[in-house]
């Protein structure tokens, strides 16, 4: 995802009297301005504008710069250096940390490279924190340049932004959070295919996990404590919180298939399909087609 350009600076100003220093220090930033070297150019206008923060071109270079930055920031973005996308964008937080452009587009950016991607995830300390800091600062009424603001859509930013740390809890075994983060993704964004499918997707893959964790601690249990007849508390607590969360499981994978009905999701959605029936003929044996009603619950309209 690339940010849109920063409006051109007028022609840099004609190098005027002034102290050699100053002179030396303008001219090496005009060469390498002129000489398209944005990398150098940046360090140099910096160099200026710490020795002659009052100087005739601070004013410019200063403007050039945000200019400059924001450009360096847009080719790391372009060629996926996500490393250089959160250092450039830290310089900037530095400056203002409230600043919502660089927060959201970091955030997408990882998003959409790291924490949606096959490969490793190396930022999402830094995503998790820019999520949080745009979520405040969306919350508050703001919204970042780069954006078509006719097009601009609060909750469903909101919700593919909680989605994030939804996504980074789950990657830390945290569930209850992943689950929290979740489901606010999902109120927010209700009638959004693509958020929905993901968010319900991942509480159905948590909630068999608990399951699974549920299951595999009673049978840990004494068999004395297992008895069918006079299970101990404990062992009844276990098998309670096995149900509730094979239950809802069956009612997220439901939710799946019902919000990803008529897309191009087929493979994942028959691969679903297959573990929906088998985990609710697990529950329901008497019924064993009943998940389909389900399913219908959360189709859309026709």
């Amino acid at each position: 995802m690339i940010l849109a350009t920063v409006p051109a600076l007028p022609a840099p100003p004609a190098l005027a009297q002034a102290s050699l220093e100053e002179a030396t220090a303008y001219q090496a930033w005009f060469v390498a301005n002129a000489a398209n070297d944005v990398a150098k150019a940046s360090e140099l206008a910096q160099a200026y504008l710490g020795q002659f923060p009052k100087g005739q071109y601070a004013d410019y270079l200063g403007k050039w710069l945000v200019g400059a930055h924001w450009n360096l920031f847009n080719a790391a973005i372009k060629n996926k250096d996500m490393a250089e996308m959160v250092r450039l964008g830290e310089v900037r937080l530095k400056q203002d940390p409230k600043d919502l452009t660089y927060l959201y587009w970091m955030a997408l950016n990882l998003r959409q490279n790291e924490l949606l991607g096959s490969g490793e995830t190396t930022h999402s300390k830094q995503a998790a924190d820019f999520s949080m800091r745009a979520i405040a600062s969306i919350e508050g009424g703001g919204q970042p340049a780069g954006v078509d603001a006719s097009k601009w859509n609060k909750d469903a930013n909101l919700a593919w932004l909680h989605q994030n740390l939804a996504l980074i809890a789950t990657t830390a075994g945290d569930k209850d959070e992943a689950l929290k983060q979740y489901e606010q993704s999902s109120a927010l964004a209700p009638s959004e295919i693509a958020i929905q499918a993901r968010n319900t997707l991942g509480c159905g893959s948590i909630y068999k996990d608990k399951y699974d964790e549920a299951v595999a601690k009673y049978q840990a249990l004494p068999e004395a404590e297992r008895s069918p007849e006079s299970p101990s508390p404990t062992a009844s607590q276990l098998i309670e919180q096995a149900n509730q969360d094979a239950d809802r499981a069956i009612d997220s994978w439901a939710h799946f298939l019902g919000v990803t009905k008529g897309t191009a999701a087929e493979a994942v959605r028959t691969k679903m399909e297959a573990t929906l029936a088998a985990f609710y003929k697990y529950r329901h044996p008497d019924e064993p087609e009943g998940y389909k009603a389900l399913v219908e619950k959360y189709s859309p309209a026709p």
